[in-house]
Parts: structure tokens; sequence; C-alpha cells
């Protein structure tokens, strides 16, 4: 072989190695990159799908509380003999302010449906239905949440109750007003 050839072939030899490993570096930096683009991806993707789910749940808890309470209230102006107006509002403060009742309630209905002890206290600290569960008190009729997008009504008369509508509250399904979708597939872009 000709010197000269031989010194093109070890220029070209040693370039083609330079390209190489320089190829082989830049896909290994490349793979590490991609993989960590990808594992931020799914992160942000789950960690997005978990907060929409907790405040799902937490919005059904607060819907429970308004239920509970709606029931209780319902009870306790049926089977008073006190109907009026005035002992109706003295009832249903009582029961807003009756926190541990409450609280003893809906933790009693989540137990039962299985929801762990840790994810209950979760939603506590997030907090109850808040303020009052009166909706609207105009011409002697009251209206009180039982639950998202369910109310019932109170007619009073002469400050006395004449009659009661808690039909919503009978047809209530607190599954029907909470849905949750199934996760997007992840997609890495």
């Amino acid at each position: 072989m000709n010197p000269d050839k031989m010194k093109k072939f070890k220029i070209l030899l040693a370039i083609d190695i330079v390209i190489i490993v320089a190829l082989a570096v830049v896909m290994f930096v490349l793979k590490g990159q991609y993989g960590e683009m990808a594992q931020k991806l799914a992160t942000e993707q789950r960690d997005a799908y978990r907060k929409q789910a907790n405040d799902i749940l937490h919005e059904q808890w607060k819907s429970v509380d308004q239920f509970g309470m709606a029931w209780r209230l319902v009870f306790e102006t049926v089977s008073s003999k006190d109907k009026s107006e005035k002992s109706f509002d003295a009832r249903l403060k009582a029961i807003e302010n009756d926190k541990p009742a409450r609280e003893r309630q809906v933790q009693h209905l989540y137990s039962a449906a299985g929801i762990p002890e840790k994810a209950q206290l979760q939603f506590s600290e997030l907090g109850y239905a808040e303020g009052s569960i009166l909706l609207k008190n105009e011409n002697g009729v009251k209206e009180v949440a039982c639950g998202k997008d369910c109310k019932i009504s109170f007619t009073f008369v002469k400050g006395n109750l004449k009659s009661l509508d808690y039909s919503a509250l009978e047809k209530y399904v607190p599954a029907e007003h909470f849905k949750l979708a199934e996760p997007a597939p992840f997609r890495f872009e």
C-alpha cells in the first residue's frame, strides 16, 4: 500500500471512530433526557389526575355533610311538636353548629363505604360544608341544601309550618352528581 493512502486511511479511520464515539455519547445523553422528560410528564399527569379525584371526593364529602344535616332537619322538624318558624330556625342553627355530630355522621358513612381513615382525615382537614345550608328565605318559603344540586323546601304560613317537600332528598343519589372520568392515556410528546 501507498504511504499516502495509508495516512489518509488512518485519518479517515480516526475521524470515523471520533464520529461513532460522539454519536454514542449524544445518544446516551438524549436517552437520559428523554427518560427524565417522560418521568416528569408522567408525574405531572398523575398528580393532575390525583388532584382532580381528590377535589371531587372533597366536594362529595361536603355534599354528604349537607345531606346528613338536611335529613336531620327534616326528621327533627317532622317529629317536633313545635312547628313554628322560630323553632325551625333554632333547630337549623343547632344542627349547623353541632360539628361533632356532623363529623361522626360523615365519618360513619365513609367508614361503612370502605374509605380508609387516612383519606377521611385528609378530607376532614379540608373542611365540611361551609356556612348555612339555608339557601333561600323568602315569603315564608325556606329552601335548604341537601347536597349538590339538591334542595328541599319548608313553607310557613303565619309563622307555622304548612308544608314540607323533601322529595329531592329521598331521590338524591350522590354517585350521580360526582363522576370521575378515567385518566387520559399517558402521552409522551
